[in-house]
């Protein structure tokens, strides 16, 4: 099975380097998606090697990392990403706990292979879903117990890996221990063929706040105290246009109205500032070096609306919503993390599609805690009201403070349960 796999991911291979050539995404540390692995992680003496894809599950093996430092300290920790925002963001929020940031070889059992006996880890834990049975197949050869973190079957992981269940059941029993974010996906990994004796609900990750969060007040982006503020977080298009076009209308009734667009690929800023120039809106970017106040936030001066046009400052942003939005929602991307607003106690808005975050987005819908909304006419109703009814706007705030604290302790849980790999 492994050579059928290697054959057909060194054909992909062969197809794909040119799309990622055309793209810019070859970059000078790509050799390590090779095997070829800098110094700051051989040289660990058999570290915890957490795999991060990206952004969102980089900053959740920060958050692991951190509970193992503080009961390990003895233990190194190395942190592979896929992309390279992955990789600024474990460097980031990982400082003081992650010992190494590399990128995860690709998944050819040579490489793999390579990449093993050079890091020779004492545990591999992988964040979420990602599997690749090369390297799940090298680690159980080499007896290195292997952890499935925060685990979430989606509904189209569920359809996809369904199609393939002798499959996806041979390469499930090479992890020794799933934790599982809910009794759902608990069920979905059973079906898949997981055995239950490896199998525990451990919650989610990201409901837990393991580093000190610093706000930004609306001061901070250049706001008045008195000022309302709409934050609309990790949009794609054309949910900007819609957020704009809402935000128009409604500043036509208070002039004390503010917007804040953090738009999920930054690169989109410019495409912003011509629809905002057309709307005859004013803004300014986050990033401006100009007119900062002594903490590097730049001061609006009046202006409407605030561009987020930097990676990894929207969470500490939140802070100075009234009413959030969330993005990829009212488009086919599967939704963005609910939680990261709920923390600060905001009343949350999302569309109908929040695939990606079912099971969180159930929870505070349950407990009165979001707002679904199903078109761009509903989003302004949704916005209007909140604005408006204060008392409903505080009884949501109330109620999302409440399930995030209900729900924490997943890496507490997860620590527990990994702890025997930990302490020899």
């Amino acid at each position: 099975m492994r050579l059928i796999y290697d054959i057909f991911f060194t054909v992909f291979s062969i197809f794909y380097l040119p799309v990622l050539l055309f793209r810019g995404r070859l970059h000078g540390d790509f050799l390590q998606r090779f095997g070829v692995l800098p110094q700051e992680v051989t040289s660990l003496d058999r570290p915890v090697w957490i795999h991060a894809v990206s952004v969102g599950e980089a900053a959740l093996a920060s958050k692991l990392a951190r509970a193992i430092k503080a009961e390990y300290p003895h233990v190194p920790v190395a942190v592979s990403t896929t992309t390279r925002t992955g990789n600024d963001m474990a460097r980031k929020s990982g400082k003081g706990a992650i010992d190494a940031v590399f990128y995860f070889p690709l998944d050819m059992s040579f490489i793999v292979s390579k990449a093993v006996r050079l890091i020779n880890p004492r545990l591999y834990v992988m964040i979420e879903t990602e599997i690749w049975p090369n390297l799940l197949a090298e680690l159980h050869a080499v007896r290195v117990p292997v952890v499935l973190a925060n685990g979430r079957i989606s509904d189209a992981s569920f359809t996809g890996y369904g199609r393939i269940r002798p499959l996806v059941r041979r390469i499930l029993s090479d992890i020794d221990l799933f934790c599982m974010q809910s009794p759902l996906d608990v069920e979905r990994i059973e079906k898949l063929g997981a055995p239950p004796e490896k199998i525990s609900v451990t919650g989610s990750i990201k409901f837990d706040v393991t580093e000190s969060a610093e706000g930004r007040t609306k001061e901070d982006l250049g706001f008045s105290s008195s000022d309302r503020v709409i934050v609309a977080g990790s949009t794609h298009h054309p949910e900007e246009h819609t957020v704009i076009d809402i935000y128009r209308e409604l500043k036509t009734e208070d002039e004390d109205l503010k917007l804040v667009l953090a738009p999920r690929h930054v690169e989109r800023t410019e495409a912003l500032k011509v629809y905002l120039e057309n709307a005859g809106l004013s803004y300014r970017l986050f990033s401006s070096a100009e007119g900062k106040s002594p903490g590097g936030e730049e001061k609006l001066s009046g202006r409407d609306v605030l561009i987020v046009d930097t990676i990894g400052h929207l969470k500490s942003i939140y802070k100075a919503a009234t009413v959030v939005f969330i993005g990829g929602t009212m488009v086919k991307r599967g939704g963005q993390n609910p939680i990261e607003a709920a923390l600060w106690g905001k009343a949350v808005i999302y569309g109908p599609n929040m695939s990606n975050f079912r099971e969180i987005a159930d929870l505070f819908e349950k407990g009165r805690a979001t707002w679904r909304i199903k078109d761009a006419e509903d989003l302004k109703g949704a916005v209007s009201t909140l604005l408006k009814d204060g008392e409903k706007r505080r009884r949501m705030e109330r109620n999302a403070l409440r399930i995030v604290d209900e729900n924490s302790g997943a890496v507490r849980k997860t620590l527990e349960r990994v702890g025997e790999y930990l302490a020899q």
